[in-house]
């Protein structure tokens, strides 16, 4: 197995630092904006204290708001004497309102998922997912209760950039003094496929490729992390378990690498072979890395993330694998991301990348 430890390659770097660069710049329609306004495809959506404001419409404490994948299309529920479903495009035009009669506002376990499309998903108690087509009609509704007579956290869903791929996902089940969890893809109304269960590990995260390729996810004994990778017919591709705790984990293009971020460590796997890569380290605590396979550049975005989104003191950090050079550069800009996990790199040319999913776009160029 081929191992190439960066960080320990960092004291040498360091006399050679001025052979690798960063430049930062930000979207110049994004300057002026703050850690609660944030871009939507044609305008601004503005999230202060529980109001949402964009294309002159405000919404007031809302049980649950969505915004879809490309910022396009924006729904709400709101509490009143019934639940109210709203769906708009983002200059403000409604799209949807319906009364959802069967629902009970005061359910504290309310969310809402909204696709491009304007197909929208509704969870309520605890577990029960109904699905709308983009004219607000109820299509089908699943329940993803485990039936654990010990109870069950709420379920999650997980899909592509498109909604094509959907995961519904039970994260933790009680079973007596034991936790597990479920993940189970959606094929249609009565078609189910279980992807994973366990009574022994929860769920700590999961996440669908954007191209509905492949799930990947994290689960835990608590004290021990496991990775897992699958493809959307539920074969297990690759798993992993690694030396620490992963706080999170992206895949490439085809699933060819991963990338694991925890603490201020990054690492690269080959999926096919299970060899690890490459590995660096970053001066910040990790809030989001990716492999860029053509250009093998490790690329991460490091900072002191809040329970509000905003992200302190960012760096982003750059790291050759095949060249073993290294290059960081503090942002002097005001971040927040928009939502948890809502963070992705998109590689515009040659050492050439955007961030996207925060209150502003973010252009970073790389020279090695």
């Amino acid at each position: 197995m081929k191992y190439i430890s960066l960080f320990l390659l960092f004291p040498l770097l360091a006399f050679t630092a001025s052979a690798q660069s960063i430049t930062v710049t930000q979207n110049p329609d994004h300057s002026g904006f703050n850690t609660t306004t944030f871009p939507s495809k044609n305008g601004t959506v503005s999230v202060l204290n529980g109001s949402i404001q964009f294309a002159g419409e405000q919404f007031f404490d809302p049980a649950s708001w969505a915004i879809s994948n490309q910022r396009s299309k924006l729904s709400f529920l709101m509490r009143r004497e019934a639940l109210l479903l709203n769906s708009f495009d983002d200059n403000g035009v409604k799209l949807i309102e319906k009364e959802l009669e069967f629902f009970d506002p005061s359910d504290n376990t309310l969310k809402v998922y909204q696709f491009d499309d304007g197909r929208a998903v509704v969870r309520d108690n605890v577990a029960s997912f109904t699905f709308f087509d983009a004219k607000g009609e109820q299509v089908y509704v699943i329940s993803n209760t485990s039936q654990s007579v010990d109870g069950e956290r709420e379920s999650q869903l997980s899909s592509d950039k498109a909604g094509r791929t959907i995961v519904l996902y039970n994260p933790v089940i009680a079973y007596g003094s034991d936790t597990g969890s479920r993940a189970r893809m959606v094929f249609g109304e009565n078609h189910l496929e279980t992807l994973f269960s366990s009574t022994e590990r929860e769920i700590k995260s999961l996440n669908v490729s954007d191209d509905g390729a492949y799930v990947s996810m994290i689960v835990t004994t608590g004290s021990t992390d496991e990775i897992l990778v699958f493809d959307r017919f539920g074969n297990q591709i690759f798993s992993l378990i690694p030396d620490d705790q992963v706080r999170g984990v992206t895949l490439t293009r085809n699933a060819t690498h991963l990338t694991t971020f925890a603490g201020n460590r990054m690492q690269v796997y080959e999926i096919l072979s299970g060899d690890r890569i490459g590995s660096a380290s970053s001066q910040a605590t990790i809030v989001y890395a990716e492999y860029l396979p053509e250009d093998d550049v490790i690329l991460g975005l490091g900072g002191s993330l809040s329970n509000t989104g905003i992200i302190a003191s960012p760096t982003v950090t750059a790291v050759h694998i095949g060249r073993r050079q290294i290059a960081r550069e503090q942002v002097d800009l005001p971040l927040a991301q928009l939502h948890k996990g809502s963070i992705s790199f998109t590689r515009n040319s040659s050492g050439r990348y955007t961030v996207n999913g925060m209150n502003r776009e973010i252009e970073i160029k790389v020279g090695f």
